[in-house]
């Protein structure tokens, strides 16, 4: 059983990692689907700063209405997805550069959540991924990792 696979099975803990696959989105998208699991899909040209990052955040997945739009709510609202129940859950934040670049101190607070969130899950044994890609080396993505890990290989070898 590969890395991924692992992961999918609720067999490891999720987190945070820099993607270097090309794969498109709805190639992943099926591939976590088939699991179990529940993707998101966040497309950084929407999320240029704290407001739309937030409001494109909450589209994709699907945040419930009362989401106040403030990193509280934020924080909130992804470690709760009651309104999606899945065994695990993966976010996939394409160009993540347009944010992190761009509003530094905002991107920090948002990886900070994310972070925080992939270990809360990981405790419940419902394990979160996320994975960046696009980062065009800005400073709090890069240094996430530098070369692909096991599991990513072994996703870009499935997919194909």
């Amino acid at each position: 059983m590969n890395e991924l696979d692992q992961r999918l099975a609720g067999e490891t803990a999720g987190g945070m990692h820099r993607w270097l696959s090309p794969q498109k989105p709805p190639a992943v998208k099926r591939y976590v689907e088939v699991q179990g699991w529940r993707f998101f899909y966040l497309d950084g040209r929407r999320a240029r700063d704290k407001a739309s990052f937030l409001q494109t955040a909450a589209d994709v997945m699907a945040f419930p209405a009362y989401f106040g739009h403030n990193w509280d709510a934020f924080e909130e609202s992804i470690n709760d997805l009651a309104w999606a129940p899945a065994s695990g859950y993966v976010l996939l934040y394409d160009h993540v550069w347009w944010f992190a670049c761009t509003h530094p101190a905002d991107w920090q607070v948002a990886r900070e959540i994310l972070q925080a969130a992939c270990e809360r899950w990981a405790s419940q044994n419902r394990p979160f991924v996320v994975f960046l890609r696009h980062t065009h080396g800005c400073s709090g993505v890069a240094d996430l990792l530098v070369a692909p890990r096991p599991h990513q290989r072994a996703l870009r070898a499935r997919l194909w």
